[in-house]
């Protein structure tokens, strides 16, 4: 069925590739395979990405025989509730220490319509099972011991008839116990009243995602904020989480939005943005106002190119002037743009702001002042970046004080 984007003077068909594709289904002795393999392992971890959409009843399926915990790369992250007790997380900067020390520590860990890139997160000395559409994909992230082409839906359907079921839940109860421990710390952390004067950017995307509508499409611009809106974004199953994730592209989040919204104006659409990919491209606030767009834009304001400077500093370099920058009142371009603009500089405005900007009738951006110096949480502790944090710390200290 064609979909219909509705502009403000014209609607035009869309592209043939927003229709659906049809599945492609694995061989009977892959299927097979799978099924001995995972029956003669013990603890199994299954990773869910991007190719698991539409599988969501069959993966639940999946866990439940296996006794099998499912993470998910930040592509799979909708795919279920986030208080889906199966549903235990992601892996990497966008996702949980527990679920990083499961995967280096399981016997089978299945890859399902997942090319997770971040290598340095995947397992060396398990047995990998990967299965996916795109075979050139397959093998190419971690050291894979069996390589399945074919859909997920139609493929784990299979397997189900398969593989045996497991009565010893041991390995997903311990990982249940610290899931909990970890959400309790994420909860701490985005709490509002952590402090007095300052809105952590963690306040910020569990506010968002605390009053969006229960169909809402997140859609996530790259840099630090991606991090935060990433980790506590907690999806009910029916909102979607869009992004540049494989391009990494910064600053195409509201251009998304505007996109998405075009598709359907009574959706709820909001486009999470660090205010240096906001900048890059705000021009698109003007689209959105001209073709009556309501897309709402919150704006992590720290007046810094975050993730650069975290970068930086993990390989021991220190800030340079050029990460800080001036931002525009983005209240005052709001409204001279013909839109709506909240502001939050205080925890007790922070919830307000954001709802005032959600129910407006057209679009609305919401400017969120929050700290430079936040850190995001570490999955796994490497040493020698620690080491190099410290020493650009000292660098900038010293940089500080002489004006060198």
């Amino acid at each position: 069925m064609d979909v219909l984007i509705s502009t403000a003077d014209a609607s035009v068909s869309s592209l043939a590739t927003l229709k659906p594709q049809p599945e492609i289904v694995a061989s009977e002795e892959d299927i097979a395979e799978m099924a001995r393999r995972i029956d003669d392992a013990g603890s199994i971890v299954i990773m869910c990405g991007a190719g698991c959409h539409g599988a969501a009843d069959e993966l639940r399926a999946l866990s439940d025989r296996l006794k099998a915990p499912l993470i998910h790369s930040v592509k799979g992250k909708d795919i279920m509730p986030y208080d889906d007790p199966r549903w235990m997380g992601g892996i990497g900067m966008i996702g949980t220490k527990p679920d990083y020390h499961a995967v280096m520590h399981c016997d089978v860990f299945l890859m399902l319509g997942t090319d997770y890139p971040y290598s340095e997160f995947l397992p060396r000395e398990c047995v990998v099972i990967q299965v996916d559409e795109r075979a050139r994909v397959i093998g190419r992230r971690a050291p894979t011991e069996l390589g399945v082409v074919g859909s997920v839906r139609p493929t784990v359907k299979s397997l189900l008839d398969r593989v045996k079921p497991r009565s010893d839940s041991g390995f997903f109860d311990r990982l249940t116990a610290e899931r909990k421990a970890w959400d309790e710390k994420l909860d701490r952390q985005s709490d509002p009243t952590r402090s007095r004067d300052r809105i952590h950017p963690q306040a910020v995307a569990r506010a968002v995602s605390d009053l969006a509508a229960r169909d809402a499409v997140f859609v996530i611009d790259t840099g630090l904020n991606t991090l935060w809106s990433g980790n506590w974004i907690r999806q009910n199953g029916e909102q979607r989480i869009i992004g540049s994730f494989n391009n990494g592209a910064v600053g195409t989040a509201l251009g998304q939005a505007n996109g998405i919204q075009a598709l359907d104006r009574s959706r709820q659409v909001i486009a999470l943005c660090g205010d240096g990919g906001f900048n890059m491209l705000m021009c698109e606030f003007l689209t959105a106002v001209q073709h009556k767009l309501p897309v709402k834009a919150v704006v992590y304001n720290n007046s810094s190119l975050g993730l650069i400077r975290l970068e930086a500093e993990s390989m021991g370099l220190p800030a340079w002037k050029a990460m800080d920058f001036p931002n525009p009142d983005y209240v005052a371009l709001a409204s001279a743009c013909g839109g709506v603009g909240c502001k939050a500089d205080k925890p007790g405005e922070l919830r307000e702001a954001i709802d005032r900007a959600l129910k407006a009738e057209g679009p609305a951006i919401v400017d969120c002042v929050v700290p430079a110096d936040e850190l995001p949480n570490v999955p796994h502790i490497d040493l020698e970046k620690i080491g190099n944090v410290a020493i650009a710390k000292v660098k900038e200290e010293i940089i500080a004080v002489t004006g060198a």
